[in-house]
C-alpha cells in the first residue's frame, strides 16, 4: 500500500519531510556568525549557573597588582626584584612556580644574572614564550636562552579567542621551530602531578611525550577550558617581596606569577567575565586547576549532536502540527526551557556540551516552517478547488472570463462570485429553517451539534454550550401514551421538552461535506394547541362534575319536595327557588363555557358597550335568594356613568363568581359590598365581604386552577376553578384581578381598561 492510498502513512511522511527540512535549515543557519556566536554565548551561561566544585583549588596566584606597582615602581621592574620574588616563593615551599612574564629582552647583566640565579636555585620554575604579532606576520617571542636554561621548562602562553573575542579553549600543544611546545599550564601541571596530566591529555588524544611523532599538522587541537566560578587564592606580589611568612599558604602548592594591575595586565574575556576581563594568569590557573582536579569538558560527538538535533526537529514538527494559537506560544516556551534544562544537566553531570543553541533555533524556527508548510498546502488546495469551481461556474454560465492561474485577481473575483452565490443560498436556507414553527436540530455522526434554528434554542433556553445528541435525549421525557417507535430508518413519538409536549421525528442525515460520516436530524412539532384543547375539555368536565353540583342538588331537592309533598308549606317558595338556582346555574355554565371556547380559539371576545351598574344588578337578582339564605345583604355602590367595552356574558360570569364566593365565605349577618367606579384609565369592580382573612402565603396562588386556601373549611364545596376563570376573563379583556385581605374583611377587584370615546347607551342619555 503506497502513501497516497494510506492517509496515516502520508501524514507521517509529511512530518518526516518537514523534520528533515528543519534539520537542514538549522544546519545551514548554524554557519552564520550571529547564530554560531549565540550558541557559544548560550554555553557560557552554563559556567555562570554551575555550582562551584566542592574542593577548593590548590592553585595560588601571586599578582603584580596596583599596590605592588605603587611600592616598587612602574613596570618593567628590575629583574632583581623578580628574582627576589621567585626566591621568597621558593623559600615558602611552593611546589611549582610558574612565571607568566615574557623575558625576551635583556636588562643589565647583574639584573639578568640575579633572575637567572633565582630561577636555577628554585629548581621548579616554568617560564613562558608566546606568539607575537609583527608586520610580516606572527612569530614566536622566546625568553632569553639564559632564562630558558635556568628554568625547568618553557611553556607557550598562546591564547585562542573565538570570533566574539572570548577565550573558551586553549591549545595544549603548539609547533615551534624547535619542535612542539606544551602549554604553560600543562608544563606546570606535569611538575605537580604527571599522572593526572598524562590522563588529561590522553582523553584529548595527546600522549604526554617530548617527541613530535604525533604532530602531523600545524593546526593545533583545541581543548575546552573547564572554568570554575569560585575565586583562586590570591596574594599581592608586594606581600611576598616584604618577606611575609607564607609557608602555611604556599607550601606544596603550585604558584603562578602574573600581572593583575589594571594598566599592565594582559586581560582576556572569558565566559565568567562580567565587568572586567580576567588577567591572563587567571586563565592559566583555570587550565591548571582543571588538569589537576581531573575536570574534563568535551563536546558531544558530531553524530550524537546530529541525532539530538534531528530528534528535536521531529518533536517540534509533531507538537506544532497538533497545537495552534496561544497553546503553541506556551509550547515554544516549554520546549525551549526543556532543551536548555537538558543541555545544562548534561553539562553539569556528564561534562558534555550538546548543541543547545541549534536545538533552541529549531524550537524557534519550527513553528514558522510548519505553519508555512500548512499555508502552502492550503494555498495549493484552495487554488485547485477554485479552478474546479471556476470551471463549474463557467459551465453554469456565471463566469465566462478567462484568467491566468498565476494571477491573484481571478481568485479574488471568483471568491466574490462564490460569496454572492453562497450568501444567497445561506439566506434561502436560513429563511426556510427559521420560517418553520418546528424545532430543528442536526447532529453529526459522533452526536456533536452541527446546526439548529432559533426556535430550538428558544425552547431549550438556556441552551448548553456544547450540546450532544446523548445530552438531548436525557433532557426530554417520553410520553407514556406515545413512546418513540422505530420505523425503518426513522423514529417517531411524543416527548416532553422544557415542560412542553412535542411530536418528535428522528431521521438519519446522509453524508455531507459538513459531516462526511452522516448524522441525525431531529424535528420537534409543538402539540401545545392539543394540550390546551385537552386542558379546556378537562376543565369543562371538572366544572360540570363539581362546580355545578350545588345548584343542581338544590333544584333536585326542591323538585323532589314538590312531588312528595305538594301541599306542604315548605313548597310555597320552591318554584321561585328552582327558578333562581336554574338562572344561576345557566349563568355559570354560559360564563365558563365561553371562557373555554375563548381558550380554544372557537369564540372571539365581544365588544359590547356595557353599563357596569346593570351588570351588577343582574347578578344581584340571581344571587339575592342565596344571600338571604345565608342571612347576608347585597349592597351596590355604583356610578351610573361607569361604562366599558367588553363581553357581557363573561363580565357577568366573573362578577357572579366573586359575589358567590363572598356569600359562601362571608360572615352571616353582614353585607356584601359591590362597587363599580372609574380609576385613572381603568374601571374597577370591587367585591368586599366580612369574614376570616386569607393567609398571606395563599394570596399568590388564589387564582391558580384547583388551588384552595389551606385553612378553608372542608364543608365549603368547591374545586378552586372559579377564581381561575375570573382571572382569565379579566386577562381576555386586557385587565387584571387583585385581592386585599384585612383582619376582618377581604376585597377582590377586577381592573378593566376603560375604552375612550365609548358612548353611553340610549337609556343613560334620557
Amino acid at each position: 500500500m503506497t502513501a497516497g492510498h494510506n492517509p496515516q502513512l502520508k501524514a507521517w511522511a509529511e512530518r518526516f519531510g518537514l523534520a528533515l527540512l528543519l534539520l537542514v535549515l538549522v544546519a545551514v543557519f548554524s554557519f552564520i556568525p550571529v547564530v554560531r556566536d549565540s550558541e557559544l554565548r548560550l554555553t557560557d551561561t552554563f559556567f555562570q549557573l554551575a555550582p562551584a566544585p566542592a574542593q577548593h583549588s590548590a592553585v595560588v596566584l601571586v599578582l603584580i597588582d596596583d599596590e605592588s606597582l605603587r611600592q616598587y615602581g612602574r613596570w618593567p621592574w628590575s629583574r632583581e626584584i623578580l628574582g627576589r620574588l621567585i626566591s621568597n616563593i621558593a623559600d615558602s615551599g611552593a611546589g611549582v612556580i610558574g612565571l607568566d612574564v615574557l623575558l625576551s629582552e635583556p636588562q643589565s647583566a647583574s639584573a639578568d644574572a640575579a633572575l637567572q640565579n633565582a630561577l636555577k636555585a628554585s629548581g621548579r620554575a616554568v617560564i613562558v614564550g608566546k606568539i607575537g604579532a609583527f608586520p610580516d606576520g606572527p612569530h614566536w617571542v622566546e625568553p632569553l636562552p639564559s632564562f630558558s636554561q635556568a628554568a625547568v621548562a618553557v611553556g607557550h602562553a598562546h591564547a585562542v579567542l573565538d570570533d566574539d573575542g572570548i577565550c573558551r579553549r586553549f591549545p595544549p600543544l603548539e609547533l615551534t621551530i624547535d619542535g612542539p611546545r606544551w602549554a604553560f599550564a600543562v608544563e606546570v601541571a606535569r611538575r605537580v602531578d604527571e599522572r593526572r596530566t598524562s590522563k588529561f591529555l590522553r582523553r584529548y588524544g595527546l600522549p604526554l611525550a617530548d617527541d613530535a611523532a604525533h604532530v602531523i599538522a600545524a593546526k593545533p587541537i583545541l581543548v575546552r577550558i573547564p572554568f570554575r566560578r569560585d575565586a583562586f587564592d590570591t596574594i599581592s606580589a608586594s606581600t611576598v617581596l616584604q618577606g611575609a611568612d607564607l609557608k602555611a599558604r604556599l607550601s606544596g602548592r603550585p604558584v603562578l606569577i602574573g600581572f593583575g594591575g589594571t594598566e599592565i595586565s594582559d586581560r582576556l574575556n572569558t565566559p565568567l567575565a562580567t565587568e572586567l576581563p580576567a588577567p591572563g594568569v587567571e586563565v592559566h590557573a583555570q587550565i591548571l586547576d582543571g588538569i589537576l582536579a581531573g575536570r574534563l569538558l568535551h563536546e558531544v560527538p558530531m553524530g550524537v549532536g546530529a541525532l539530538l538535533l534531528a530528534g528535536t526537529c521531529m518533536i517540534v514538527v509533531l507538537v506544532f502540527r497538533r497545537w495552534r494559537g496561544w497553546a503553541s506560544v506556551t509550547l515554544i516556551v516549554v520546549l525551549a526551557m526543556t532543551v536548555y534544562a537538558v543541555a545544562f544537566l548534561t553539562f553539569l553531570w556528564a561534562s558534555r556540551i550538546v548543541p543547545a543553541g541549534a536545538m533552541l533555533f529549531a524550537v524557534m524556527a519550527g513553528p514558522l516552517l510548519v505553519y508555512s508548510a500548512d499555508f502552502a498546502l492550503v494555498e495549493r488546495s484552495v487554488t485547485r478547488q477554485l479552478l474546479g469551481l471556476r470551471s463549474w461556474l463557467t459551465t453554469q454560465g456565471k463566469d465566462s472570463a478567462t484568467h491566468g492561474n498565476g494571477d491573484l485577481s481571478w481568485k479574488l473575483s471568483l471568491l466574490q462570485k462564490l460569496g454572492t452565490e453562497l450568501g444567497s443560498l445561506y439566506e434561502l436556507h436560513n429563511t426556510l429553517l427559521e420560517s418553520t414553527q418546528d424545532l430543528v436540530v442536526i447532529f453529526d455522526e459522533k452526536g456533536n451539534l452541527l446546526l439548529h434554528n432559533q426556535a430550538f434554542a428558544a425552547a431549550l433556553a438556556p441552551m448548553p454550550a456544547a450540546l450532544t445528541l446523548q445530552q438531548l435525549r436525557t433532557l426530554w421525557i417520553p410520553e407514556a401514551d406515545a413512546p418513540l417507535i422505530p420505523a425503518r430508518a426513522l423514529q417517531e413519538g411524543e416527548v416532553h421538552l422544557s415542560e412542553k409536549l412535542y411530536a418528535v421525528r428522528i431521521v438519519p442525515l446522509p453524508p455531507t461535506r459538513l459531516s462526511p460520516g452522516g448524522g441525525t436530524v431531529l424535528t420537534f412539532t409543538s402539540l401545545q394547541t392539543r394540550v390546551e384543547r385537552d386542558r379546556a375539555r378537562a376543565e369543562a368536565l371538572a366544572f360540570i362534575t363539581h362546580e355545578l353540583r350545588t345548584p343542581l342538588a338544590s333544584i333536585q331537592g326542591f323538585a323532589d319536595l314538590m312531588i312528595q309533598a305538594p301541599g306542604s308549606p315548605d313548597c310555597e317558595g320552591a318554584p321561585e327557588t328552582i327558578l333562581w338556582e336554574s338562572k344561576r346555574l345557566l349563568a355559570l355554565i354560559n360564563s365558563y363555557l365561553d371562557v373555554l371556547r375563548l381558550d380554544a380559539g372557537a369564540k372571539p371576545v365581544k365588544s359590547d358597550v356595557l353599563e357596569l351598574h346593570d351588570i351588577a344588578r343582574q347578578v344581584f337578582d340571581i344571587l339575592r335568594p342565596l344571600a338571604a339564605g345565608a342571612n347576608m345583604r347585597l349592597v351596590l355602590e355604583s356610578d351610573a356613568a361607569v361604562v366599558m367595552v367588553g363581553d357581557a356574558t363573561l363580565i357577568s360570569g366573573a362578577v357572579l363568581n366573586l359575589v358567590s364566593n363572598a356569600i359562601k365565605y362571608g360572615k352571616p349577618g353582614t353585607a356584601i359590598e359591590v362597587r363599580c367606579f372609574a380609576s385613572a384609565d381603568d374601571v374597577v369592580i370591587s367585591v368586599r365581604n366580612q369574614g376570616n382573612p386569607i393567609a398571606s402565603s395563599d394570596i399568590p396562588h388564589l387564582f391558580d386552577p384547583y388551588y384552595r386556601a389551606r385553612d378553608m373549611e372542608p364543608a365549603k364545596p368547591g374545586w378552586g376553578l372559579g377564581l381561575a376563570f375570573v382571572k382569565r376573563i379579566a386577562e381576555k379583556h386586557g385587565g387584571s384581578v387583585q385581592v386585599k385581605s384585612e383582619p376582618s374583611s377581604t376585597t377582590f377587584e377586577i381592573h378593566l381598561p376603560a375604552k375612550s370615546g365609548v358612548d353611553a347607551p340610549s337609556e343613560m342619555m334620557r
